[in-house]
């Protein structure tokens, strides 16, 4: 009798020790993933861990329809950006005491503060999503 229990405790031991690593897994995905799916509602400027790190923000100096580029005027010189038909656009109008809503392309004027962050935060060349401040209805 004793024997089938201690061939039992090595299995039992396995187990536990992956359903261990997958509950750790589990834990770590969904902060990333969360700020990923709430990242619209955050205002300019704050969100945690990459504003400013991994993104620019300036305000709107240039807009080019027909390449669907933006200059902003970045603290180390004017960046222009790639908008792609990934990049997500949101009016952030927490000046305004309302929510943030989605934008498109013809939200991104000359003369808006804007926050843009990444798709290789190393090279800065294409939006992974733009932030417009919208201070006016």
């Amino acid at each position: 009798m004793r024997r089938k229990r201690d061939q039992g405790a090595p299995r039992l031991r396995s187990l536990l020790s992956g359903v261990g690593m997958a509950i750790v897994a589990l834990c770590a995905v969904p902060h990333a993933h969360a700020q990923k799916m709430t990242e619209q509602f955050i205002p300019i400027g704050q969100s945690p861990g990459l504003s400013q790190k991994y993104t620019s923000i300036g305000e709107i100096t240039q807009v080019n329809p027909q390449g669907r580029t933006i200059t902003i005027a970045d603290p180390a010189g004017p960046r222009t950006i790639k908008i792609t038909t990934r990049t997500h656009i949101w009016l952030d109008r927490t000046k305004l005491k309302q929510s943030n809503i989605f934008g498109g392309f013809a939200d991104l004027q000359k003369g808006r503060r804007a926050e843009v962050k990444y798709e290789d935060a190393a090279r800065r060349e294409v939006a992974d999503w733009v932030k417009v401040e919208i201070a006016q209805p």
